[in-house]
């Protein structure tokens, strides 16, 4: 089953430079290399995008799944540099891995102009740890290309093995971040079996056999895949093949892995003794149905130990920890995240609600449709769903940081397996409103003769807002969550002088994400002869705008409905007074999709400026949009920008 807190596979691939690796072995003397043609050495101009400051000559990835039990993937790259930027792009190689994957064989050479050929060494590799959370630690195997310019070629070989899988299920990326002459892959299935392929936004391939037993196929003068502001997950946009044998494709049944899945659950979460007695002790005194759910949802989130969340625990500590049922987990008070949830779900249902194990789609990779999608790897556990009349209640509390009645954003408004002894249903888990998921940000400021701002801020965020800061922090040190918003608020404002910062109520997940902090910025107000010209709308100071381009390729998504609060004073030099300080105007999209108001005043008996604004979008739950609402969502934007930008100005008295 899948869990966010992890990186997969997939999560892992800036496919231009970063090379997915797990282990790594050299051995250069294994390495052929194909003869450079001279044509290709005397190419001066990319032939797919005439832009490019490189561009991939051929890209070859061959899957043996001949063997049972072990995967190989062989990758041979040759690339074209063009430009500085391409130099730069490829001068250095980052390549990480994790346990227990292997790979082998791994050389690179940088072929010149006039055909010399520089190899890299053994020495020039070395290792370094590139990301760490808990259980999860990524290296990467890095060296610097030698000898590599504009004109040159850059040539990679290496070869992967999966223990433990096969070819069934596997992606081919036919689109990459770097124009392609020709993209090929081999596939060698197990034992011949037949091979289904399934093409995602492209065109389809015959993969025709060779000598080998490989099936093969190439598509020529591949684009680049490049990222566009709010865009559909990779998967709906990027080009890409997925493999399958018949036999498991067409014998894949829903309705008896629901059913399956129905009654396992319905046997873990059975209730003994101690679960209708602890039960009964958490519900005594609740008053409502939701109070009872409430507290069953606290005690098995803060009282027993989520070894899948504590940094404590080895792998092999949390692979000993086993617990059978959910009393198991009540019993020793502790478990991984998925015991925790069937403990939840056990209380209520000896509490009298009717529970269902929930295992959704995952729309920041897809948009899952359980009639288009079939296997297990488009949907993983999300937690427990509790069904009250025609309405449902989703929770989690396996995850530490998760909210009573809240799922992670991208398991909301998607398809979702809702399954118990009773049998299974496909339904839609809720999409949280954007009134929900508010941030509420207020401001008290001085504004000095010689521009500078100075004073206090106050953020509090809810709902999707703060399950994404606490996930994001969750296993930082209280200086590190302070350093890392410190620097968030910089990247905006690089001038801005931070102090007394603080975060308030970090762990106690029924209250917002709060934090506060003193800031001082020098030259905020612009000053002009006897005039001082500012941006009122602080919280928006030194942004840009959302969309720049006039033209666009792909639709416009957003992970989910959201608002802001803004509540803003400013006391203003005592010899200035308002020159100019008319509100803007309000920002109204007629389906409800958007809005933005603001309101200013002037208090004159302080001359304290109090500026208001109220935003939010994705009204009525709209949050994705075809590639032809481009041009609207885009000027709806620009609106908004300019409204949280409008610059007033004050006269000297």
């Amino acid at each position: 089953m899948k869990n966010k807190f992890s990186m997969t596979r997939n999560h892992l691939i800036p496919v231009f430079i970063l090379i997915l690796f797990f282990g790594l072995q050299t051995a250069f003397a294994q390495i052929q290399w194909r003869p450079v043609t001279q044509a290709e050495l005397e190419m001066q101009t990319p032939l797919v995008e005439p832009d490019a400051d490189a561009e991939a000559i051929f890209w070859e990835v061959r899957l043996d799944d001949k063997n049972s039990g072990k995967l190989f993937y062989n990758h041979y790259v040759r690339v074209k540099i063009f430009t500085e930027r391409g130099r730069e792009r490829f001068s250095k190689f980052d390549i990480p891995f994790t346990k227990g994957k292997k790979v082998e064989e791994v050389a690179a050479r940088v072929i010149k102009p006039d055909g010399a050929i520089t190899e890299l060494q053994p020495s020039d590799i070395f290792e370094r740890e590139i990301y760490k959370a808990g259980k999860i630690q990524v290296k990467a195997k890095s060296f610097a290309v030698p000898g590599i310019a504009p004109g040159v070629i850059v040539e990679y070989q290496y070869k992967e093995t999966f223990k433990g899988d096969s070819a069934n299920g596997e992606r081919l990326v036919f689109q990459r971040d770097i124009p392609m002459q020709k993209a090929t892959y081999y596939i060698r299935p197990y034992k011949n079996a037949a091979l289904n392929f399934s093409f995602h936004n492209m065109p389809g391939l015959e993969f025709l056999p060779n000598q080998d037993g490989f099936y093969f196929a190439t598509r020529e003068n591949v684009p680049a895949f490049r990222e566009e502001p709010q865009m559909p997950p990779d998967d709906e946009v990027r080009q890409w093949v997925q493999i399958s044998y018949d036999s498991s494709r067409s014998s894949f049944n829903w309705r008896y892995l629901g059913s399956q899945i129905g009654l396992y659950f319905d046997e873990v979460t059975k209730a003994n003794k101690e679960i209708e007695q602890k039960s009964a002790e958490l519900t005594a005194n609740a008053a409502s149905d939701e109070e009872k759910l409430k507290k069953i949802y606290e005690f098995t989130q803060k009282q027993i130990k989520n070894v899948s969340f504590d940094t404590s625990y080895t792998d092999e500590q949390r692979e000993n920890i086993k617990n059978k049922k959910a009393s198991d987990t009540l019993k020793r008070g502790i478990g991984d995240a998925a015991d925790i949830d069937l403990l939840f779900a056990a209380l209520a249902k000896a509490a009298g609600f009717n529970p269902y194990m929930i295992l959704s789609g995952d729309r920041s990779e897809r948009f899952f449709d359980p009639g288009k999608n079939f296997g297990l790897s488009y949907i993983h556990r999300s937690g427990i769903g509790i069904k009250q009349g025609q309405g449902w209640i989703f929770s989690s509390p396996g995850v530490p940081f998760m909210p009573f009645g809240m799922l992670d954003w991208y398991e909301e408004g998607v398809y979702t397996m809702a399954a118990n002894g009773n049998g299974f249903n496909w339904i839609r888990s809720s999409l949280t409103e954007y009134a929900k998921n508010v941030s509420n940000r207020t401001g008290k400021f001085k504004l000095l003769e010689d521009g500078t701002l100075e004073g206090s801020i106050r953020v509090e965020h809810n709902g999707q807002a703060a399950i994404i800061r606490r996930r994001e922090m969750f296993l930082k040190s209280p200086t590190e969550r302070e350093e890392i918003l410190k620097k968030s608020w910089k990247e905006s404002v690089p001038t801005a002088e931070i102090s007394a910062f603080a975060i308030e109520d970090f762990g106690d997940v029924s209250k917002p994400y709060s934090y506060s902090f003193n800031v001082r910025i020098p030259n905020y107000a612009q000053k002009t002869g006897k005039r001082l010209f500012f941006q009122p709308g602080f919280f928006e100071y030194g942004r840009n705008p959302l969309f720049s381009s006039a033209t666009r390729k792909y639709g416009i998504y957003f992970d989910f409905p959201w608002s802001e609060n803004d509540s803003i004073e400013i006391e203003l030099p005592k010899n200035f007074e308002l020159d100019n300080a008319d509100s803007p105007s309000a920002v109204v999209d007629s389906e409800n999709i958007g809005s933005l108001e603001v309101n200013m005043s002037i208090v004159k008996a302080t001359n304290v400026l109090k500026y208001k604004r109220h935003f939010y979008f994705g009204g009525d739950g709209n949050i994705i949009f075809p590639i032809e609402s481009y041009q609207p969502i885009k000027k709806l934007f620009d609106a908004f920008h300019k409204a949280d930008t409008h610059t007033i100005s004050l006269k000297q008295k």
